[in-house]
């Protein structure tokens, strides 16, 4: 009890910091279920290709039995006590058990780059949903400032209509203006709220009634690389192309193997044994021991075409995994190619966002002193507040779509689970 006590302290202390998202990333690794379910099925593949490199020992097995006759009505009864022990070695099969371990090493080499892609795939989830959150509140912050704006020009406007110094159609107008700065603050409030219980999913903390905080605002720093330095990286690390590579290499096993049972293969098996009609004793089985030993080749002749059928089935999945392969690679390019063109198109289109962000806040404050000196229109206020709207949501949004598909390049580069190693 004392330790649940503890664990929720330290739970609840840490959920009332102000969290990065790397704090969040570690605490999505530590509960969600599918990279538990990735790591166990790592650790199977791991236990089978152990088994597969024990099939090139020997199997060595040991027996004892007894066995009783009855014969009629007489009740004459003969009983039997045997005893022995056997060993087993394939000698030769055309290679089929070091195909079989080499299999088993892929298998193992596949599961591990399944856990990897399940981990990048939770990650890049946290990052989403993070940078999603951050962008939500801080356009619902932004929403704020609008609406508290649109109610001071309102009671401006308000008061001048009250003096007869502006019509009522300028009244009407910045009335429509905070009713629609309203709704846009409610709206973004929902997103806001539906955001959070998004990333609560993707931390693997949706039942958890903990309150989460997070920072307000991050640093985004785009470090984009050349789309040539970027393929090399990718055809290195992307797991998704290393499980394709590992599928072409196990068709590639499969298919000499297929060849492989329709050729000779040797065994050997050797033993020792005795019987009696009594009780076995190990003085018996040292005087009476009967040693056996039996080299056997066998030589498949025919086999109902089965044979001939599975060499060409694992020929034509070598093909389908080979054209997998390369119709992924051309996918994966293209999906590069677009992203760091998409990536490139931020880093020069920020800075614009960002001056124009400046004129329209001070072309906002020239047009509010103007209307308050008579000499601007309602209508040229309005648009320079709506202006002003929209160059910061516009600049609030960009930032973090571009800090979302950096990540998703991380992800494709295959770079994205090594930074949480």
């Amino acid at each position: 009890m004392r330790l649940i006590l503890t664990i929720t302290l330290c739970f609840s202390m840490l959920f009332s910091q102000d969290l990065s998202i790397d704090e969040c990333v570690r605490i999505a690794l530590e509960n969600k279920g599918s990279i538990k379910n990735a790591e166990q099925n790592t650790r199977i593949a791991k236990l089978n290709r152990t088994s597969a490199a024990g099939m090139l020992l020997p199997t060595i097995r040991a027996s004892s039995s007894f066995s009783e006759t009855t014969y009629g009505n007489n009740s004459l009864t003969n009983e039997n006590y045997a005893t022995g022990i056997s060993l087993n070695q394939n000698i030769f099969s055309f290679g089929n058990n070091v195909r079989n371990v080499r299999n088993s090493d892929n298998s193992y080499d596949i599961a591990k780059q399944s856990e990897r892609q399940s981990i990048a795939n939770v990650i890049s989830n946290v990052y989403t949903y993070y940078y999603q959150y951050l962008k939500n509140n801080e356009l619902f912050i932004i929403a704020e400032k609008n609406l508290e704006l649109s109610s001071k020009q309102l009671d401006l406007v308000e008061r001048r209509y009250n003096l007869g110094s502006v019509s009522k159609t300028d009244y009407l107008k910045a009335s429509v203006q905070y009713g629609t700065a309203k709704s846009t603050l409610l709206s973004r409030k929902l997103n806001r709220d539906n955001t959070i219980q998004q990333l609560r999913n993707s931390m693997g903390i949706a039942g958890n009634n903990v309150p989460l905080k997070v920072k307000e605002k991050v640093n985004i720093e785009l470090i984009i690389p050349t789309f040539d330095e970027a393929y090399g990286i990718m055809v290195e690390n992307n797991p998704e192309l290393k499980i394709l590579d590992a599928q072409i290499k196990a068709n590639k096993l499969n298919l000499r193997s297929s060849i492989g049972s329709t050729l000779p293969s040797v065994n050997l098996s050797v033993g020792m044994n005795a019987s009696s009609p009594e009780e076995m004793t190990s003085e018996f089985f040292e005087d009476n021991y009967i040693k056996s030993a039996n080299l056997t080749i066998s030589i498949p002749i025919f086999s109902g075409l089965k044979n001939r059928n599975n060499v060409q089935i694992s020929k034509i999945r070598l093909g389908q995994s080979e054209r997998t392969y390369k119709s992924s690679n051309i996918d994966s390019r293209v999906a590069l190619s677009s992203l760091i063109n998409t990536l490139n198109n931020y880093e020069e289109i920020i800075p614009i966002y960002e001056e124009v962000l400046i004129s329209a806040e001070e072309d906002l404050r020239l047009a509010q002193n103007k209307y308050e000196l008579g000499s601007a229109t309602i209508l040229e206020l309005l648009d320079a507040q709506l202006a002003v709207l929209q160059a910061s949501s516009t600049l609030v949004t960009t930032k973090y779509d571009a800090a979302i598909q950096l990540a998703n390049l991380d992800k494709l580069l295959g770079t994205l689970d090594k930074k949480y190693r």
